[in-house]
């Protein structure tokens, strides 16, 4: 055999080797992938991706001036990291690791990025403001409230969902009713129409959990958002409320859990949805026992399917879901691997409970610097994921998930 069919032979024998090795049973595998220049300590990574491919990312810098600094970028399919567009910078803006800025692209391709703003001198007293852009990012709206109320309360975790005709669905935990010694935090509603503006806001939910992340998607029936409820026993489950047929259906509890805690586990779900499927993750520690649980759903969320335990066993929560061309659903999630430490982990699960091994995306620290990893999925069969590493300085990182 001369030497070019050799190496042509030995190329498709590894090629078939690295096929049949590098992803067993459906397993993702990483491509380490180039994330968008930013600031030295950058923090608060968020994926979106637009309609035609192109993926986005917002995070949060602090200047010299220690002033922080609200910043995007965006990467067109097979194309470079355009240069980072200044969204914001405000000597009141709120930079929290686990209540973060979010970054969306609406049905026009407008950009709409909610942000926090300090109301008040206390630590928790600050609101949740929009600002939008028409011009790719080029520049941005003046800031509008999400919400009427001014009192010096918390307002953040907020959820941003785009809809079909332009407007955007907007959720978040509202403090308003804290101020008085029996109050709790609701969940509060509002939307930015198809012109880009806030309209009034109402309550879908006056008692949550105070500091889980709220999780929106889009479903047929309009729009759906995922949050940790709060009984008068302090049972802290996953309650979804949804739109259908013109009105919003009463909040309704997941899967009974039964997580009795006084204090908020700041670990909240998260919501994909592609037509009537709908896939929520969530962290529960019911009965002391620490699990990542992924219910999928076939009618835009009014029932939901037994959950299957996603974790290996020591998680720590901080959760991502994107939905995937064959409905299956890719989940992120953070595990524990020792004191101090944790891994970014990743596993397919399908729709009936099948589940792939675990790829580990990186290993981190279970520290509330690493903050929450976000993915967006970039087509049917390939998901980014963002997340802060916390070297010296911290620096951004992305990679890729793919499907075989």
């Amino acid at each position: 055999m001369s030497a070019r069919p050799l190496r042509a032979a030995m190329a498709l024998l590894l090629g078939t080797l690295a096929c049949s090795t590098a992803a067993p049973n459906g397993a993702p595998v990483l491509v380490v992938d180039d994330a968008p220049a930013a600031g030295a300590d950058a923090l608060t990574p968020y994926l979106t991706a637009a309609s035609d491919g192109t993926l986005w990312m917002s995070w949060m810098e602090r200047g010299a001036d220690s002033v922080w600094t609200l910043r995007a970028a965006s990467r067109p399919p097979r194309e470079h990291w355009t240069p980072s567009r200044l969204v914001l910078r405000d000597s009141l803006l709120f930079a929290n690791w686990a209540d973060f800025p979010s970054i969306v692209v609406d049905a026009q391709g407008h950009l709409l990025v909610h942000f926090l703003r300090r109301a008040a001198p206390g630590k928790y007293s600050y609101h949740a403001w929009v600002t939008t852009s028409t011009d790719q990012g080029a520049s941005w709206s003046a800031p509008q409230r999400l919400h009427r109320d001014t009192s010096a309360t918390e307002h953040g975790f907020a959820a941003l969902v785009p809809q079909g005709d332009g407007s955007t669905y907007a959720a978040w935990l509202d403090g308003r009713a804290t101020g008085g010694e029996a109050g709790a935090m609701s969940l509060g509603f509002g939307i930015v129409d198809a012109a880009l503006k806030m309209q009034p806001d109402t309550m879908l939910d006056t008692r949550t959990c105070d500091c889980c992340q709220v999780a929106g998607a889009r479903t047929s029936g309009g729009a759906i958002f995922a949050y940790r409820d709060r009984t008068a026993d302090e049972v802290r489950d996953i309650a979804v409320v949804r739109y259908d047929a013109g009105r919003w259906i009463a909040p309704a509890i997941v899967h009974d859990d039964g997580w009795v805690t006084k204090a908020c586990p700041v670990n909240g779900p998260a919501l994909s949805a592609h037509e009537r499927r709908v896939a929520l993750a969530w962290f529960t520690k019911a009965r002391d026992t620490a699990k990542v649980q992924l219910a999928f759903s076939d009618d835009d969320g009014a029932s939901w399917r037994t959950p299957v335990r996603v974790d290996d066993g020591a998680p720590i929560g901080r959760v991502d879901v994107e939905l995937l061309a064959d409905s299956s659903a890719l989940v992120t999630w953070m595990e524990q691997t020792k004191k101090g430490a944790a891994d970014i982990r990743a596993r397919r699960i399908w729709r009936d409970g099948r589940a792939s091994p675990a790829a580990v995306v990186m290993q981190s620290s279970e520290a509330r610097q690493a903050g929450f990893p976000r993915i967006a999925a970039l087509s049917g069969s390939e998901v980014a994921v963002a997340w802060r590493e916390l070297s010296s300085p911290a620096r951004l990182r992305l990679a890729r998930l793919r499907m075989p």
